[in-house]
């Protein structure tokens, strides 16, 4: 299977770590480069990262619809490696949403901020939703085994968030423990955002 993003994207480390654990081998195709970027505008029209291509020529744009499909396919063998991320799991997709949202919101208004715009208006209220979504979040996720999809996401998140925008993370000691327990846990080890 074809992976198409780039090594900085959450998204992306979190399609890795979980082809990797199930041991399906990817190529990661960097869509920073022209040939990736034009490849991913072939399958995907939204043009957002990670897109999966798999063998039979089908396109995956999204690494929720991914994870699922991975589930779907290699659930055996993603219980074996310490995960469990069945699509019904509600309650922890629930926590993954509003993991994601946080995420979602700390990306926009870094992309932002780095293309110009002043930290007003719309780039304030993604930095206010960032930071309101993981003060809540602040104690609710534990990091255990088996991994479900909050804890993946958090895992994931967190990191890009030490990595681009430390400043979110810094009155959050809960956040803060659970990466480090995170990083002990050696998941994800050799997909950090560079």
């Amino acid at each position: 299977m074809k992976l198409y993003g780039t090594t900085t994207s959450p998204y992306v480390r979190k399609v890795r770590i979980l082809a990797t654990a199930a041991g399906v081998p990817f190529d990661l195709v960097d869509t920073r480069s022209d040939a990736g970027a034009a490849e991913l505008a072939r399958l995907s029209p939204l043009g957002k990262v990670p897109v999966v291509e798999l063998p039979d020529g089908r396109a995956l744009p999204d690494s929720g619809l991914v994870a699922a499909w991975l589930w779907a396919e290699h659930a055996p063998a993603l219980s074996r490696a310490g995960f469990s991320i069945p699509p019904d799991a509600f309650a922890d997709r629930a926590l993954q949403i509003v993991v994601e949202g946080a995420l979602d919101a700390a990306i926009n208004r870094f992309y932002l901020r780095r293309d110009g715009f002043e930290d007003l208006g719309y780039v304030a209220r993604q930095r206010e939703r960032a930071g309101t979504s993981l003060r809540w979040l602040e104690g609710r996720i534990r990091f255990a085994r088996p991994v479900g999809h909050a804890a993946l996401s958090l895992g994931c998140a967190l990191d890009w968030l030490a990595f681009r925008e430390p400043g979110y993370l810094a009155a959050l000691p809960g956040l803060q423990a659970f990466q480090e327990v995170w990083r002990e846990s050696g998941i994800g080890k050799g997909t950090e955002p560079e």
